[in-house]
């Protein structure tokens, strides 16, 4: 099924780091690339002239990558309705800065062509050509990596691509490395994941969606050691996120689940689907119920935050 995950998430905006240091702060500064710069996409090829000052961002995570990086955007859509643009775990990056801040499921296009970006990144996309094209016609753009699929890119990828148009090739590979050490320590410091079954959901309005096994929660969870279940593991890789009916319920039930309920607490998302609330691992307290959008979108500033508010219930888990 064609990612479902994307279309969810974007109803956020209708419906509503601790313990490992930030990977820009450790970084040096490497001279920047010679501009101009072409960056390879799934859409092409995009030649950045001279190097960017005005950034306006359109994906979920692209505006971490760039603060990340060291540069502010002038502009950010906001897909999940952050009133900064930002989640709280990019807020430090994004300091006293006010850029310009649009939300909603329909790119503003207007309002980005007025900030007068000389570029646009919109690499967690949908990868849409039309959608691709409009944007070029305002400044460069560059849209979702080569063979990633829709909304849900590679996080490393999508860090070297923002990295690479920007002329920071370098500190790009360094941000990837430093969020990976975390989390092959994380792994490392607790072997007891390693094997376990894990399950993302998605629960709104009592409908159940599984995240596939690309899905970018699922990935993450797969870095930390966790593995499929065998229904997970068969689905197609395009299949990100699948809805599931209630008798398929018990073939995702599994070591833990993680869930989350788009707003809605725990007693409500349970009471919203009779068969979730019987799973085995509801019922042995092993499911985490996501409190925000941390690992939804994953990047190398969202990680470490959302692992760690994660972490305790980790290892209680399966401890």
């Amino acid at each position: 099924m064609k990612r479902i995950l994307g279309a969810v998430a974007l109803l956020l905006v209708l419906a509503g780091c601790a313990g490992a240091p930030a990977p820009a702060e450790q970084a040096q500064a490497p001279a920047a690339a010679a501009f101009p710069v072409t960056v390879q996409h799934s859409l092409g090829s995009t030649t950045i002239p001279q190097q960017p000052t005005r950034v306006f961002t359109l994906g979920p995570s692209d505006a971490d990558v760039v603060l990340a990086l060291g540069v502010t955007p002038v502009g950010i859509h906001s897909r999940y309705g952050f009133e900064r643009g930002v989640g709280p775990w990019a807020e430090d990056k994004l300091g006293t800065a006010t850029p310009t801040v649009t939300t909603g499921r329909v790119l503003p296009l207007e309002t980005i062509a007025a900030a007068k970006p000389d570029l646009i990144i919109n690499v967690a996309s949908g990868g849409d050509k039309d959608e691709y094209d409009t944007l070029s016609r305002i400044a460069p753009t560059i849209a979702l990596p080569v063979g990633a699929q829709p909304y849900a890119p590679k996080w490393q990828d999508a860090t070297r691509l923002i990295a690479q148009a920007l002329g920071k090739p370098a500190e790009g590979d360094k941000l990837v490395t430093d969020t990976e050490t975390y989390l092959n320590g994380v792994a490392a410091a607790n072997p007891t994941f390693h094997g376990k079954t894990a399950t993302y959901l998605d629960v709104m309005a009592g409908e159940v969606y599984v995240g596939g096994n690309q899905a970018t929660v699922v990935t993450t969870l797969k870095e930390l050691g966790f593995t499929d279940t065998p229904y997970v593991a068969a689905l197609p890789p395009t299949d990100t996120q699948t809805p599931l009916s209630a008798e398929l319920l018990p073939q995702i039930d599994s070591d833990i689940l993680v869930i989350y309920g788009f707003g809605a607490n725990q007693t409500d998302t349970l009471a919203s689907n009779a068969g979730l609330a019987n799973l085995g691992a509801v019922k042995a307290d092993h499911a985490y119920f996501m409190p925000d959008l941390a690992l939804s979108s994953p990047s190398v500033l969202s990680i470490p935050y959302g692992v760690d508010a994660m972490l305790p219930f980790l290892k209680t888990a399966t401890g």
